[in-house]
């Protein structure tokens, strides 16, 4: 079930990527679901540090969305998107190197659905921290800093 309800999800978002990647889109549609991954890791990273009460169920459908995030993602690097506007913060090697992006996009995909499934927050943080290494790799190697 959790494929099908990924699937469907990917398939969504391509299709709304489809429609703004015509109007030049790409790049704003790419840049907002790295933003909202960023605030899924803030909102859980606050769980496992006891800020905020612990709640699985969160957890799981914060997680699977991000997964879906990642799945939509790696259709949103097509051929003359390096360049803006707006600015693109990608790195030349996400086309010159296409299958070692998509294979930490797939770890990223992973990853977030082995952290949907814990229950405990004792173990949170160790299945966050798994998410954020694949983040922190991915960006090293294809995302180049912000002037």
């Amino acid at each position: 079930m959790r494929k099908t309800v990924l699937a469907s999800i990917a398939f969504a978002a391509a299709l709304g990527f489809t429609a703004s990647a015509s109007f030049g889109g790409v790049i704003e549609d790419r840049q907002k679901l790295m933003r909202a991954n960023g605030q899924t890791m803030k909102l859980l990273g606050a769980m496992a540090q006891g800020e905020s009460p612990f709640d699985a169920a969160v957890v799981k459908e914060q997680a699977e969305a991000m997964a879906a995030r990642y799945e939509a993602e790696k259709a949103m690097f097509p051929p003359g998107s390096d360049k803006g506007p707006p600015e693109t913060y990608a790195k030349p090697e996400i086309w010159s190197d296409p299958d070692g992006f998509t294979d930490l996009m797939n770890e990223a995909i992973q990853t977030s659905l082995a952290l949907a499934a814990v229950t405990d927050q004792a173990k949170l943080g160790e299945a966050l921290g798994a998410v954020g290494n694949v983040c922190k790799n991915c960006h090293e190697k294809y995302t180049r800093p912000k002037d």
